[in-house]
């Protein structure tokens, strides 16, 4: 998530207690996407199926289970990015049970690629997903992926039964 839509000559972040001036940096006037005007722009409010990458420094790791820093203005975007995040992840998961099952979303049943084979592979899979801490009332929706707040609260991917390629 950036904070600014200008481009800028700083090589570190802007937190540094390098004296910018003496340093020479400075945000130019050419905006990120190219415009001469950035004033209409808030990239702390911007979609992120708007964005084309993304960071989690500002909102928090997923796999820190992060409630994506309510109370700020980048709240929304915070939530939407992070429960994206765990789509993603069930999208994955239920791809590789999908070819592990033999019928592949390529229809050929598999390319001998990562995927759940066994049935007590995928029963961990599903477990993964029961975690107790939800993500309604406007939160996170972390899917089912958290128990609790924090590294700890974390229900970690289930390795897969056959190769990653």
């Amino acid at each position: 998530m950036a904070d600014n839509p200008r481009k800028s000559t700083y090589k570190f972040p802007r937190a540094t207690p390098l004296d910018p001036d003496a340093m020479g940096f400075r945000d130019t006037d050419t905006c990120r996407d190219g415009r001469r005007d950035c004033s209409d722009t808030d990239c702390q409010r911007t979609d992120p199926g708007e964005t084309v990458s993304a960071h989690f420094t500002f909102c928090g790791k997923p796999w820190d289970c992060s409630e994506g820093n309510p109370g700020t203005v980048a709240s929304e975007t915070c939530r939407s990015l992070l429960g994206e995040w765990y789509a993603v992840r069930r999208e994955l998961e239920d791809w590789w049970t999908s070819v592990g099952s033999g019928a592949g979303w390529d229809g050929d049943g598999g390319d001998g690629g990562a995927s759940y084979r066994e049935a007590v592979t995928r029963g961990r899979v599903a477990e993964s997903r029961r975690g107790g801490l939800g993500g309604g009332d406007g939160g996170v929706a972390r899917l089912g992926y958290c128990d609790s707040a924090g590294t700890d609260g974390y229900r970690r991917l289930v390795e897969p039964d056959g190769p990653v390629s």
